[in-house]
């Protein structure tokens, strides 16, 4: 027994993709469900279905080229799988055949859960570069973003160093003030110094004078002292004659 449904046409939603999917589809004991997916243009067919309770089917998928609809291929060959995920490339039109068979199976009925989309390579490749413009446009974006903030760092940076060489400059100035008070200051104790120096000079000489002096008036004395003494033995000796 095979249950077959009308072949489903793409039609134009949002980026022309067409979204099937069904939860808890009944395939019962001994028959197949095909679901036909009507191809208009070169598109890419994603697939993921799962069974439940860990039952399997016989997955595989046909397609009718509308160039020949007397013959039929085989895109994926049957295999037997509980649950499946990927995507098939179709390149020209016709009519896609998703087939889940249970006809191996004479008791158990399978509950299946899937989710199909079928899209353009026209739609993919004007998506992809719809992506790559607004990418361009983030990139760009963040590029303005960053030379804004870069230019902001500088100013900060600039204004930041500033900042530090007025510091530096005004300890610079109280440094040089200080230094002009301090040589003033170097400068009286140099002049204090040299009239200190020029009064011991002074005072030296005085005190060379005055022992030049004393030592002249020292000999002085010594002379008369000896002639004192030779008048006293002049006279002792008139007296004892």
């Amino acid at each position: 027994l095979d249950r077959r449904i009308p072949p489903m046409a793409a039609t134009d939603e949002g980026m022309g993709e067409v979204m099937l999917s069904s939860s808890g589809m009944t395939i019962t004991a001994g028959s197949t469900f095909e679901l036909p997916i009507k191809v208009d243009r070169p598109s890419v067919l994603r697939i993921r279905f799962e069974v439940d309770e860990g039952y399997d089917v016989d997955f595989s998928l046909k397609f009718r080229e509308d160039t020949d609809k007397a013959s039929i291929q085989t895109l994926v060959e049957p295999a037997r799988s509980s649950a499946r995920e990927g995507q098939l490339d179709i390149h020209t039109t016709g009519t896609c055949y998703v087939i889940w068979d249970n006809a191996f199976s004479w008791i158990n009925p399978k509950s299946l859960t899937y989710h199909l989309s079928l899209r353009s390579k026209d739609d993919i490749e004007k998506a992809r570069q719809l992506e790559l413009a607004r990418l361009a446009q983030l990139r760009a974006a963040a590029a303005v973003e960053a030379k804004e903030a870069m230019r902001t760092a500088r100013a900060s940076m600039i204004a930041e160093l500033e900042g530090q060489v007025a510091d530096m400059m005004g300890h610079e100035h109280t440094a040089r003030a200080r230094m002009v008070v301090k040589q003033a200051e170097l400068k009286m104790v140099e002049a204090q110094f040299n009239a200190a120096k020029a009064g011991i000079e002074a005072v030296s000489e005085e005190c060379d004078v005055a022992e030049n002096l004393a030592a002249m008036l020292q000999d002085k004395l010594a002379g008369l002292l000896e002639a004192q003494a030779e008048d006293q033995d002049v006279n002792a000796l008139e007296t004892v004659e």
